[in-house]
């Protein structure tokens, strides 16, 4: 018998996984909008700052990886629910913490456990069609976009009213009740049907191609935009600009709640014309290139803004190019793995990518105690040129790779 495809993911699998991705960004992000009150409380520069939003990614990084081996050998179902209840336990934890080592620990444990998230998403929709995997995909990029909205806007009402600490609490014990509705969903995530599994990329055939560094290279640059605004537009709301809390959470929920309608409308609209009979890989790396062009535009034109309309207009414009990103990283990268190495290549790919994460936060904090923002958010600019560069030589063509 030759070998068969998996059976594709149901709808609300995707969406349970998009969820989870979205309590992913809330639980992580949650220190971002608390950062005004904490800075304030332990006397943090802004070098220590980062310190604390670095070290998620000292753990999340490696976790990728080995989360991505984990998912394409094993029990998604189990790897999953054990991750969730880590990072949902630390962040509830994180709300009685009582020191800078207590903190940045906790920030350890949150990026262990939410580094299998990603992976095991992406080998269950790497299971989608070509032709419907953006709308799958869609469900990361909406809880990328609408997890810090939804963080920022509960996240400010309880600061304002309650300090910190209860926010960490509240949304740690919140994110653990979706490992009800996940309970019940193993038969459908472990077992997608496949009479004979298709061929699984080797790591030494994985790791020798350019398409999969290209990638990474792009991963990395354009997460360090994503990260950059997720964890210092707080604080330059805040600090420079002079806005109040709920004022900030306002204008920054904004930004995610447009970055969500973004990345929905690039999914429907690229998968419909490849439905059509369009060339996905020129659809998707067009799409990605321009996104790229218009992020970066915008990054450089914020801090140069001098009313507040216009802040909010180059809020928009940057959360229009961040908003399909997520979504096209994860769908070029599963679909030039297939759906049976997707979990190794998402979780090499996103975890190498994510040391933007471990060096943009300290990097940022010291250019800013240096130099000021402006400095920063240029330099964040340049790196996403960087990436789009290497991808655009990177990768000729968006299409499976033979294992």
């Amino acid at each position: 018998m030759g070998a068969t495809r998996p059976i594709a993911p149901s709808r609300s699998l995707i969406w349970l996984i998009g969820l989870s991705i979205a309590l992913n960004y809330i639980d992580r992000g949650a220190v971002s909008v608390a950062a005004p009150l904490i800075q304030s409380e332990l006397k943090l520069s802004a070098t220590g700052y980062g310190v604390i939003v670095s070290a998620f990614y000292w753990t999340y990084v490696p976790c990728l990886a080995l989360a991505g081996w984990l998912a394409d050998r094993g029990s998604v179902h189990r790897l999953m629910a054990a991750g969730l209840a880590v990072w949902a336990l630390a962040t509830a934890a994180f709300g009685l913490a009582g020191s800078v080592t207590v903190l940045i620990i906790l920030r350890l444990m949150m990026g262990l456990g939410e580094g299998v998230a990603f992976p095991c998403g992406s080998k269950i929709i790497a299971r989608t069609p070509e032709a419907g995997r953006g709308r799958a995909n869609i469900s990361l990029g909406l809880g990328i976009a609408l997890g810090p909205f939804i963080g920022t806007l509960a996240g400010g009402f309880i600061l304002a009213r309650y300090g910190w600490r209860p926010m960490f609490i509240v949304f740690g014990l919140a994110t653990l009740l979706w490992l009800v509705p996940w309970a019940g969903r193993r038969s459908e995530v472990d077992q997608p049907g496949a009479a004979q599994p298709l061929p699984t990329m080797s790591w030494l055939r994985l790791v020798h191609l350019p398409q999969l560094w290209a990638m990474t290279v792009l991963h990395i640059c354009a997460s360090h935009g994503i990260y950059f605004l997720i964890a210092w537009l707080p604080l330059w709301l805040v600090r420079v600009r002079g806005f109040d809390i709920t004022d900030m959470a306002l204008i920054t929920g904004l930004f995610y709640l447009v970055q969500a309608v973004s990345g929905w409308v690039a999914a429907v609209v690229s998968d419909r014309m490849i439905t059509q009979g369009r060339d996905a890989s020129t659809i998707r790396k067009t799409l990605l290139l321009l996104c790229m062009a218009i992020a970066t535009t915008a990054v450089l034109a914020l801090p140069g803004t001098a009313s507040t309309p216009l802040l909010i207009i180059w809020l928009v414009v940057a959360s229009i190019g961040f908003g399909p990103l997520p979504n096209l990283l994860f769908t070029a990268g599963q679909t030039l793995a297939g759906p049976e190495s997707a979990g190794r290549w998402v979780g090499l790919q996103a975890g190498v990518g994510n040391l933007s994460g471990v060096i943009g936060p300290v990097m940022v904090g010291m250019i800013v105690d240096a130099a000021g923002y402006a400095p920063a958010f240029w330099a964040t600019a340049a790196i996403m040129v960087t990436g789009a560069i290497a991808f655009a030589a990177g990768v000729p063509r968006l299409k499976p790779i033979a294992a």
